[in-house]
């Protein structure tokens, strides 16, 4: 069986997300030397940036994807979060990801943080 690209990896990644099957998506995250940042977090632990990542599952309707360019071991993906609360907003946001041995090594994130951030505030 050949060796999936990059740009692959990052397409079965939200595949899996888009699907709500987190279990997969930590599949395609690397094990060892994992890193993750963005505006509301950063992580350097694949199992707790999916733990953190699972929290949209209840309220994820779907995942566009808009664009993905694919550069070596570099991949940016522009995909758009479908969800529902009290109302139906789309998110867009841009990743950068680098892939290392058939998984996803590192990923950054740039979206606007505000509205994520007020879905989980408590009361």
């Amino acid at each position: 069986m050949a060796e999936l690209s990059p740009r692959d990896v990052v397409d079965a990644y939200f595949g899996a997300i888009a699907a709500r099957d987190f279990e997969q998506a930590r599949r395609w995250l690397a094990d060892e030397g994992f890193s993750s940042c963005s505006p509301i977090a950063s992580f350097d632990d694949a199992d707790a940036y999916i733990a953190d990542v699972s929290r949209v599952g209840p309220i994820l309707e779907g995942l566009r994807h808009r664009h993905t360019v694919a550069d070596g071991e570099e991949v940016c993906a522009v995909v758009e979060y479908v969800t529902h609360f009290d109302r139906r907003v789309v998110s867009p946001v841009a990743y950068w990801m680098r892939v290392r041995n058939g998984r996803i090594a590192a990923i950054e994130s740039y979206f606007d943080a505000r509205a994520y951030a007020e879905m989980f505030v408590a009361e």
